[in-house]
């Protein structure tokens, strides 16, 4: 009766040994489970690097030619300026004339910057002889700037010179928006010399001038835009 007891432990103590051999077989292929979870993360960020290209495809640059297109035309001896201007930063092939006025000449031209600049003479406009001229005036702004709220500048009265407050609207607001705008102004009109008077060049793009005393009085002009929003010229 005592032999069976040593051969009842020796089995146990095999079967003991077998179980902590399997154990310690199954952790390496633990560990190599886990070293597969990068493999998934390195997909993901192939797939977010991939979709940046086509989201910054999207966006377009706005260049002075987007909002004056006669830039994309030679320049023609209308498009010569009155008088020699002296900033060396504008690049005197780019000068492009915009719709005649009586209160200026004005003229659109590039920086080196590539910013959109206008280019103006206060004019007096009598109609009897050569008009008086005072300036140049430029002021210039980033295209997409100028996209949005147009260009404009001043040019205060001199003596016997003349002033006027002109802008460059933008290019989405139209001529016949504009026309529906000013004529209600009272005493505004078409004909001779308005106090308002506005111009479109042939490609739309639209300017309004006034003399200073007159754009103090009105202090601003509305205009409706194609999208239906309002743009306000702030005339002071």
């Amino acid at each position: 009766m005592n032999s069976k007891i040593p051969l009842v432990l020796g089995l146990s103590a095999v079967l003991l040994v077998t179980s902590c051999a399997a154990s310690v077989e199954t952790a390496p292929n633990a560990k190599d489970a886990t070293t597969s979870v990068p493999v998934v993360s390195d997909v993901t960020e192939s797939k977010t690097q991939s979709a940046s290209p086509s989201t910054s495809a999207e966006s377009k640059e706005i260049t002075a030619e987007d909002i004056v297109p006669s830039l994309k035309l030679a320049q023609s001896d209308t498009d010569l300026p009155p008088e020699e201007v002296k900033d060396a930063s504008i690049k005197k092939e780019t000068f492009r004339a915009l719709a005649p006025l009586s209160y200026a000449h004005e003229y659109a031209a590039v920086n080196e910057s590539g910013d959109l600049c206008l280019v103006a003479w206060a004019s007096s406009g009598d109609g009897d002889g050569p008009a008086t001229l005072n300036g140049p005036k430029i002021q210039c702004e980033d295209p997409t700037e100028a996209k949005e709220n147009g260009i404009s500048l001043k040019i205060e009265s001199d003596q016997d010179k003349p002033g006027v407050v002109l802008a460059m609207l933008p290019p989405e607001i139209t001529e016949d928006a504009v026309r529906s705008v000013l004529l209600k102004i009272p005493g505004n009109h078409e004909d001779l010399r308005p106090p308002v008077e506005f111009r479109a060049t042939d490609d739309g793009l639209v300017s309004v001038a006034m003399e200073p005393e007159t754009a103090k009085d009105l202090g601003e002009i509305t205009f409706p835009r194609k999208n239906g929003a309002d743009f306000v010229l702030n005339l002071g």
